[in-house]
């Protein structure tokens, strides 16, 4: 899958010895998608077409890909195994992955796991979108010192 490659990509890459600078988040809107949720004002966009939108800081210390999908009979239950699947798939053990936590959010239903091997940290999230067949992955690879900001995000998706 060539977003798993982009995201390893982003894992070495982020890893880099910066000091933390004060961000400060505005809202975005993935328009192809009605998708909205805040981030930093400084985020720089990489790729923003209708199968994927991604951004990143310009010191590599976090990035954000949203990646939709398709699935009109998708339910809380089978999220939570695609989201195991995308763990298992990107090189994570069930071990490494954890519990799949519940999560519903600003219109959204969902589930994540927040994952750390190797001094590469993310964030995975599985939307489920109750009034469309469409869904999405958020994966978010943040570096030390961005767990905040990488949680913030993570905690504003909207439709």
């Amino acid at each position: 899958m060539k977003y798993i490659s982009f995201l390893l990509f982003i894992a070495l890459m982020a890893f880099s010895n910066f000091n933390l600078s004060a961000q400060s988040f505005t809202d975005w809107d993935w328009d192809t998608y009605g998708v909205k949720f805040s981030a930093p004002s400084t985020f720089k966009v990489q790729t923003n077409n209708e199968d994927e939108f991604t951004a990143k800081l310009s010191n590599d210390l976090l990035h954000l890909s949203i990646i939709p999908w398709k699935d009109a009979s998708l339910t809380k239950a089978t999220l939570k195994k695609s989201v195991k699947d995308l763990c298992k798939e990107m090189g994570f053990s069930a071990a490494e992955t954890g519990t799949i936590h519940d999560l519903e959010l600003n219109g959204f239903q969902g589930c994540y796991a927040m994952i750390t091997k190797d001094g590469v940290s993310m964030i995975i999230e599985g939307l489920l979108d109750p009034a469309s067949p469409t869904n999405f992955y958020t994966i978010i690879v943040y570096g030390p010192g961005y767990e905040d900001k990488a949680i913030q995000m993570a905690n504003s998706f909207s439709k």
